[in-house]
């Protein structure tokens, strides 16, 4: 079959992707998008029970074709509409089975009829284009598509759900009347209150107190800071390899009733609070003769020096589980391990026992409030981007304290209104969007 539109004709407006990710599963989405009429063209020839008016959002049950007729697959087809799609154009989505040959059957297929393969990010940036989302909500769908934590996920969502967004277009609306009172105060001195540049000072300096309290609790991504790590350390034989296969859900560390097992740093990344974290088992510490023992309990120190966090485990059959020689100004938990065999425990101590479960889940929570994993009250979900570019705004604001000049004060403004705008794109450069939109997945 030959393209359904001619080079130079819009060929390069419809996209197509597949927006599943790749490999093998029980259903496989190809989405294509672009302009109405050519969009639908080209879907109902892979899904020709497709009606050449479709009901928006209804699912159609249709056999998949290739460009030349041939039967790839049957699925449901869904139509969106233009405007009202995640695009803003006219939308086809294509449920096929997850097998890697149909998806890319279908794909090419599109391509042939003449749709081109999307680049990454291409979905979400036609959407920024028309109007359908602003930039901080497109970054957000980005992270959403690739949260490794529930944390993350949560952060991702907010972005997506405008939370960050409506806040900085209510400051930047404010800016906007205060840059628009000086600038009048400039061009029209003579028919403006004398008051009325000093009250629009008064509303700036404001402003950058909303900003400032605004960029203290902007969130950043545990993806952008770097995973925490949480070291374990202590006695030979105090639980600690237990306590380790016991938090990571798996036995990932070996165990046994040989003290000294642990000869190396062994480690995991898991979710805990909702947050990744970095887990490191490690050497019991002590005075070691045997050299591969030594090598372990040094290489347990270099590990406990660079940690967020510390575990120390103290078990009641292990003497001298007040480690020693611990690297200073790191935050020390105490964990009374093997709490199933009775005792006392040590003093101050959370009490656990990672063959029953008692205590876990107390001292996961303890471990994501050691971390600051659980968010502030009122902080807000920000990629470390959006976070400086509030950040910048407020200190473009903070010299108007200084009480300048009507033409100093409105170029601040101007300054400040820039990096808000950076956020939600209104002055987002085309290098900067090429930069964002690189790092999504095909199909988003």
């Amino acid at each position: 079959m030959a393209p359904l539109v001619a080079d130079g004709a819009g060929v390069a407006d419809v996209l197509v992707a597949r927006a599943t990710p790749p490999g093998s599963g029980a259903l496989a989405i190809v989405r294509l998008s672009g302009p109405p009429g050519t969009t639908l063209g080209i879907a109902r020839a892979l899904a020709p029970r497709l009606p050449a008016r479709p009901e928006a959002r209804r699912a159609y049950l249709s056999p998949f074709r290739d460009e030349e007729g041939a039967l790839l697959d049957e699925g449901l087809a869904l139509y969106f509409a233009a405007p009202r799609s995640a695009t803003g154009e006219e939308v086809v989505e294509l449920q096929a089975h997850g097998a890697p040959a149909i998806a890319e059957g279908l794909v090419a297929a599109a391509v042939a009829l003449g749709a081109r393969r999307a680049r990454p990010g291409e979905f979400t940036r036609r959407a920024l284009a028309n109007g359908r989302i602003d930039l901080a909500r497109a970054e957000g769908i980005g992270r959403l598509a690739g949260a490794a934590s529930r944390g993350e996920a949560r952060r991702a969502l907010g972005l997506v759900r405008g939370e960050l967004s409506l806040r900085v277009e209510a400051l930047r609306e404010e800016l906007l009347t205060v840059l628009a009172d000086l600038e009048a105060g400039l061009d029209f001195a003579e028919d403006v209150e004398e008051d009325g540049e000093a009250a629009a000072l008064a509303r700036a300096r404001r402003l950058h107190e909303e900003l400032a309290k605004l960029g203290r609790v902007v969130g950043v991504g545990r993806a952008e800071a770097g995973l925490p790590t949480v070291v374990l350390v202590g006695a030979p034989n105090a639980g600690k390899s237990t306590l380790f296969n016991a938090l990571v859900g798996e036995d990932r560390a070996l165990v046994t009733e040989t003290p000294g097992t642990t000869r190396d740093a062994v480690s995991e990344v898991v979710e805990i609070g909702g947050e990744r974290v970095r887990l490191v088992d490690t050497a019991g510490l002590r005075e070691a003769e045997e050299l591969v023992e030594r090598l372990g309990v040094e290489t347990a120190r270099r590990a406990a020096g660079g940690a967020d966090l510390l575990l120390l485990a103290c078990a009641p059959d292990a003497p001298g589980h007040e480690a020693e020689g611990l690297p200073e100004g790191v935050p020390v938990l105490r964990v009374a391990t093997k709490a199933d065999l009775g005792g006392a425990g040590a003093e101050g101590a959370l009490a656990v026992s990672a063959r029953t479960g008692r205590g876990l889940d107390e001292l996961r929570r303890e471990i994501a409030g050691r971390l600051g994993a659980e968010p502030e009250p009122g902080a807000w979900g920000a990629l470390p981007r959006q976070g400086e570019a509030v950040r910048r705004a407020a200190e473009a604001l903070q010299a108007l304290s200084a009480g300048l000049p009507g033409e100093l004060a409105a170029a601040r403004v101007r300054a400040a209104l820039h990096a808000l705008g950076e956020i939600t794109g209104e002055t987002a450069t085309e290098e900067l969007l090429e930069r964002i939109f690189e790092r999504f997945c095909v199909g988003k």
